[in-house]
């Protein structure tokens, strides 16, 4: 048994423990290139795609709920998938378990002139053999799960971590032969069936009260969140933050890391987001002593060539709540203070450094302009600290980061509360926490 931090740990053979690793910011470069950026229009109102499930939460949660689109995420199968480039949404809310009061559902669209989504099937039973993968669906669409966000890309193809399984999805695992009551979760997988998209379910995520992120780093995919092997251990106070690998394509996964809050019952800790870059991977957490009333706290690991070891420098304490992966050998991480204002880090295989230039802003979203971030252009929305809660779009290039130069500004958001964006086809297409999608058309010749 390794030990990286509080707790009992379990490695997977290929992993060594670093002692006493500390990886602390790279070196930052200056460069003259500046931003293209892009040209929009204004944003107006195009699409209310959870009206439905809006309406359900206003009658169950009266004193509120998350009402947001959760996730943007315009995907181009490259001419593997049913049709080129849909545009997914995200939403939900977990703390609520809305997922078990209605069907939270994947859904998409299929033309910036077609405001009226689409809603994949779940294949919750493998094509291959007859196994169920959860409750017995309410309708074909129901993935099972209380919340959707964030879509990635893994070799490819898009996935999406189940943040937290229905309690039906949990009482259907639970009652499984075993010794004790196991606690599974979810990953699902963009598939085809008769040429329309569906996503194939994996209910395979040893322990996963709450699956989180998902990706691919050194030939596998890896999958991180928290929960317990089994309701005994859960209902003991023995939470553990968790990290997956897959070596099958997710048709099973295995613990890799599994840490445990350090005294029973008296708080939470998770793995909530990874970040590939190089020939490393980024593990972000948090221990949370909310009993005692203790402050949250970050906990992060780097894996590189078979080994893990604690990421130093003033992430190390922080919460990371958003993670962006840019042209694969940089990534940006979303931290947050104690006092809950936001700061951008810079994250290489070497290490992570802040963005200094980005200072002024309250990030929300990041998005690529054109497929897969070829053209090394990016859009951000984000709030200005000083003048909230106005919004605004802003343009970056790699090279903007690099050099650690300021976004600029592209697009005034006057009296929106923008969630999420994408680039669709040219547009510009903005999730908002009330629920809608705005669109900005393309002022580019």
């Amino acid at each position: 048994m390794n030990r990286i931090s509080t707790g009992p740990t379990h490695a997977i053979p290929t992993l060594a423990v670093l002692s006493a690793a500390t990886f602390l910011p790279a070196c930052e470069t200056a460069t003259s290139v500046s931003t293209s950026g892009s040209g929009f229009g204004p944003a107006t109102s195009w699409s209310e795609p959870i009206a439905d499930y809006l309406a359900v939460g206003e009658a169950n949660f009266p004193d509120g709920f998350t009402r947001e689109i959760t996730a943007l995420d315009a995907f181009d199968p490259d001419g593997r998938g049913p049709q080129p480039e849909l545009l997914w949404i995200g939403y939900g809310d977990a703390t609520r378990n809305m997922g078990s009061k209605t069907p939270v559902e994947f859904r998409y669209f299929i033309s910036p002139e077609d405001p009226g989504y689409r809603v994949a099937r779940v294949l919750a039973a493998p094509p291959v053999t007859p196994t169920q993968q959860g409750e017995r669906q309410r309708t074909p669409f129901d993935t099972g799960e209380e919340q959707i966000e964030p879509y990635r890309v893994v070799d490819g193809v898009l996935w999406q971590a189940g943040v937290d399984s229905t309690d039906a999805d949990e009482l259907w695992t639970q009652a499984k032969p075993a010794e004790h009551r196991p606690i599974e979760g979810n990953v699902f997988r963009l598939d085809d069936r008769h040429g329309q998209p569906a996503w194939r379910k994996f209910r395979t995520i040893p322990g996963g009260e709450h699956v989180h992120d998902i990706c691919a780093y050194d030939g596998s995919i890896w999958a991180v969140g928290s929960g317990s092997a089994h309701r005994t251990e859960w209902e003991s106070g023995e939470i553990f933050r968790y990290l997956w690998r897959s070596d099958d394509g997710g048709e099973t996964f295995e613990p890799a890391l599994r840490v445990m809050f350090p005294e029973k019952g008296k708080g939470d800790t998770r793995f909530r987001r990874l970040l590939p870059v190089g020939d490393s991977l980024y593990v972000f957490g948090y221990v949370n002593p909310f009993v005692d009333g203790g402050p949250i706290e970050g906990r992060h690991v780097r894996l590189r060539d078979g080994m893990v070891g604690d990421v130093g420098g003033e992430i190390a304490d922080l919460l990371v709540l958003r993670t962006w992966p840019l042209d694969g050998e940089t990534g940006l991480a979303l931290a947050r203070n104690p006092d809950r204002t936001t700061r951008m880090f810079v994250v290489e295989a070497e290490g992570v450094r802040e963005l200094d230039a980005w200072s002024d802003l309250a990030v929300v979203d990041v998005a690529p302009v054109g497929s897969a971030a070829s053209s090394g252009e990016f859009l951000l929305v984000a709030g200005d600290r000083a003048e909230e809660p106005a919004h605004a779009v802003f343009a970056f290039s790699m090279e903007d980061v690099r050099a650690n130069r300021p976004p600029r500004e592209i697009l005034d958001l006057p009296e929106v509360a923008p969630s999420a964006i994408a680039v669709w086809r040219g547009d510009l297409f903005i999730g908002t926490r009330e629920g809608a999608v705005l669109r900005a058309r393309s002022e580019r010749p």
